[in-house]
């Protein structure tokens, strides 16, 4: 019988307005100093960083900052930050191979969102976007949509599956950036068939390998909530409404 991850215990520190949750073992020094860093804009987007003390490899350090057009309600709900932490504890719960959370918390003022940081230890393989790209290697896509159909197994949506969102990693890609994640239904997992498709027709310009792509990942034991043909045209009108990236 398989068994279910355990949960992970994490500890509780607050720096100044900023609440976090970080990993048993983590330096609540480090934590403050990297919270400090944050502040000072010494961080933008997604950075790799040194590791806690007496952990080995590298952390990649993502911050979430609140914007000009994010309104009032915006602002005081969860923010990504939690959203994308969330996920990450339930997709491993779930048994699926996630990047390892560090550290992750937001500050808020008033109620209003500030800031969020999520860390996770960072794993060294580009993403299969890129990896394809350089490769060309059609394999890529296929394992993807296996991946893709794992995580509605599971009984989730990624919300934004592209193939920038999965890292090139063996022997399975790994999801990333799941901060939109939800349970599944029939309009999530349509939702998330749809951006994959239209990522794929970004990255292969071939609607054949599209196709191909997604009938596999029904052979992989999910069926497809609407017909391949379907989930084509919703992808290229999609793509007409948004601008995005493989």
């Amino acid at each position: 019988m398989k068994e279910t991850p355990q949960k992970k215990v994490y500890a509780k520190l607050r720096v100044g307005r900023v609440r976090l949750n970080m990993v048993e073992g983590v330096s609540p020094d480090w934590a403050r100093n990297l919270v400090a860093a944050v502040v000072e804009k010494k961080f933008e987007n997604e950075n790799r960083h040194e590791p806690p003390p007496g952990w080995k490899g590298q952390t990649a350090v993502k911050v979430y900052r609140r914007r000009p057009k994010h309104n009032a309600l915006r602002l005081l709900r969860a923010s990504r930050a939690v959203q994308e932490a969330s996920g990450y504890r339930v997709f491993l719960e779930r048994g699926l191979v996630v990047p390892e959370l560090v550290l992750w918390g937001e500050s808020r003022r008033w109620g209003f969102f500030e800031f969020g940081i999520v860390v996770t230890r960072w794993v060294d393989a580009p993403t299969v976007a890129d990896a394809y790209t350089v490769t060309r290697q059609t394999e890529l896509l296929l394992a993807t949509a296996e991946e893709l159909a794992l995580i509605h197994k599971a009984g989730l949506a990624h919300g934004d599956p592209y193939a920038r969102n999965f890292l090139a990693t063996r022997p399975r890609p790994m999801p990333l950036d799941v901060a939109s994640w939800s349970w599944l239904g029939t309009t999530s997992q349509l939702n998330d068939l749809t951006r994959f498709t239209c990522s794929l027709i970004k990255l292969t310009d071939d609607l054949n390998q599209a196709k191909t792509t997604l009938r596999h990942y029904e052979r992989s034991g999910q069926p497809l909530p609407a017909s391949v043909d379907e989930l084509i045209r919703r992808a290229i009108a999609y793509a007409r409404r948004k601008k995005i990236r493989a």
